[in-house]
Order: C-alpha cells, then structure tokens, then sequence
C-alpha cells in the first residue's frame, strides 16, 4: 500500500517577536500607539475629503486627492504596519495575514508612494500659484484632473509589480507541527531585482527625487512670498479672497510637514544606499519610527487646515453642528424607528511599508 504522506520542508521564515530596546519601542509605537492615531487618521481624512470636494478651486483639488491617499496610508497602518507586528505576538493572527499580507501590502505601498506624489504635485501647484498669480487660474483648472489621473495610473503601475514579492509557504515549525508562513517569492530573492527595483528605484523615487523637489519648491514659494510684499500680508490676503485650499501657505506648511515627517524614512534608504551598517536594534527602532511618523503625516494635515484656514475652521464647525443636530432629531424618533435604526448601526469595530 503507497503511503501518501506529505512531507514538509522546515520552515526558514518564521517571525520572531523582537527583543530589547527595540522590542519594547516596537509594542509602544506599532503595536499600541499606531492603531489608535491610524483610526483617527482615518476619520479627520474623511471630513478633509468633504470639506474639500465642496471648495471649486485648483489646489482644492489635489487636497482631497492627498486625503484620498492619506486614508488608504492610515489604513495601511492598522492592517499592514501593526499587523506584521502582532503577528509575532499571536499564532491565530499571524496564519491570517500570512494570506493577506502579500495583497495588501502592495496596496500600502501603492497609497504612501501615492500620497508623496500628490504632495509634489501639491508643492508644484503652490509654486505656479504664487508666480503667476490669478492669471493661472483656467490652466490649473485644465491640468490638475488630468496630472493627477496620470500619477495615480503611473504609481498603480509601479508597484504592480509587488503583488508578485511574497507567498504563503506550508512548512514544519522545529517544534514539530505545521503552519503556513511567510516567504519571499524567487522574483524577490533574486539579486537584479533587489538591487535594481527594490533599491536604486525605490530610493530614487521614495527619497531622493521627492526630496530635492519638495525642498527647491518650498525654498523657491517661501522666496517668492517674501518679494510679495510678506508672508502675512500675502496669508491674509488669500484668505479674504480664496477658498482654504487655494491659499499658498496652506500648501507651503503641507509640504514642510511631509519633509520632516519624512527624514527619518530618507535617512533609513541613505543609510542602505551608503553600505552603511547599523547595529539590529538601531536600525529596527529607526524603521518603526519612520513607519510611525508616516502614518503621523497622514493624519496630521488635518491639524495645519485647521491652524492655517479660517474657512476650513468654519467648514469643519459647520458640519460637527449638523451632526449634532441630526443626533438631537433622531433622539425625538419613536421607539420602533429608534430600535431598527440601532440595529443596523451595530457594526463590528474593527515589515513595513
């Protein structure tokens, strides 16, 4: 009689919990903290999406473009930052996002390259703004759908490619039971496509390219907002007459917000640009950090809409207070509308980019 035993291969990629220093500021920053600010990213990107989808101007635009891809980066957070971490805490979670991962991760990367992008694009438009002045209007009107159709598609079509990185591998644990873990595929062992694609390539567009553009923008904006006349006056005056999204500063403090939001990141892909060998602690608190305060960015645009924008200010109050009158009127429901309407509220709470 055949014996129809299936034998397993040991398995070589097994996610080890992370220990030391490094251990206790992973469970701090991804683990604990990176959840919470993600959630919350998610639902102030939302009312930037509203705010702004009401305002008819050019940067308008591209502010929501940027909230768009700053929910999907949040989102990111939750199910790809945080879950890769948990997965060394927790057998169940790590044999379900050992089959989820390989999709969603290129989709987190897809949405923060996406929102570096939007961000040029952003600093860009700031730039023509303030140097042509309102003569530029009917040309951005035309562009902007048009360059932002053309990043999204081009983004899309880069990290298409990481679909195909990782797989789901059955194997023997040493303790002598199976379970499925996570593998690089052989297009990512392979050495031109590290070295090319997930090296020269990504750093020149994640890091080096977005920051030399962004930062000749921001010097030349700032430049040009001081020959007209002062920053404030040059503030107040967009403020009387334009829609929040339209006001040069508005864009100017997005940008410098990436920039530093971002350093940490840059510095990681120098470091590994350079040969530059750091110790396994600094290196992994130095990547949970740049994965944390690239979720931080994403959440944060909200706080500079809020602090630079009078219009975005009221926009924002103006909806909270509708909320809370559409609270106070479903209050007044009879009991039966009020039961079915709390049935179908009742909903489940739900390596690094």
């Amino acid at each position: 009689m055949l014996n129809h035993t299936r034998v397993f291969n040991e398995c070589q990629c097994l996610h080890e919990p992370i220990e030391g220093i490094a251990g206790y500021a992973n469970l701090f920053l991804i683990v604990f903290s990176l959840p919470i600010i993600s959630f919350v990213g998610v639902v102030l990107n939302f009312f930037n999406i509203f705010i702004f989808c009401e305002q008819k101007n050019t940067a308008a635009k591209y502010l929501t473009a940027l909230s768009c891809s700053d929910v999907g980066v949040c989102m990111a957070g939750i199910f790809v930052i945080c879950s890769d971490s948990l997965r060394a805490h927790s057998f169940v979670i790590d044999q379900i996002f050992v089959f989820l991962l390989p999709k969603i991760i290129p989709l987190g990367l897809f949405f923060q390259m996406l929102s570096v992008y939007i961000t040029v694009l952003a600093a860009f438009d700031c730039f023509y703004s303030v140097h042509r002045g309102s003569k530029c209007d009917n040309n951005r009107s035309t562009w902007a759908p048009r360059v932002l159709a053309l990043v999204v598609i081009s983004v899309a079509a880069y990290n298409i490619v990481q679909f195909g990185d990782l797989q789901a591998v059955e194997c023997m644990h040493p303790e002598n039971y199976t379970l499925f873990e996570l593998c690089p595929t052989e297009m990512r062992l392979s050495e031109l496509y590290v070295q090319v694609y997930k090296g020269y390539l990504y750093a020149l567009s994640m890091a080096f390219l977005p920051f030399v553009l962004l930062s000749i923008l921001t010097v030349s904006i700032i430049i040009m907002l001081r020959k007209k006349d002062g920053m404030k006056k040059m503030e107040k005056s967009e403020m009387n007459n334009e829609d929040s999204g339209n006001n040069p500063v508005v864009l100017l403090l997005v940008v410098l917000l990436f920039l530093c939001c971002n350093l940490t990141s840059l510095l990681v892909n120098v470091f590994e640009m350079l040969k530059f060998q750091l110790k396994y602690e600094v290196e992994a608190v130095l990547i949970d950090i740049g994965n944390f305060l690239v979720v931080i960015n994403a959440t944060a645009n909200f706080f500079v809409y809020m602090a630079s924008s009078e219009e975005f200010r009221h926009s924002f109050y103006r909806r909270i207070r509708r909320l809370l009158r559409s609270k106070q009127r479903s209050g007044g429901m009879p009991i039966m509308h009020e039961q079915r309407l709390r049935f179908f509220n009742r909903q489940p709470i739900a390596s690094s980019l």
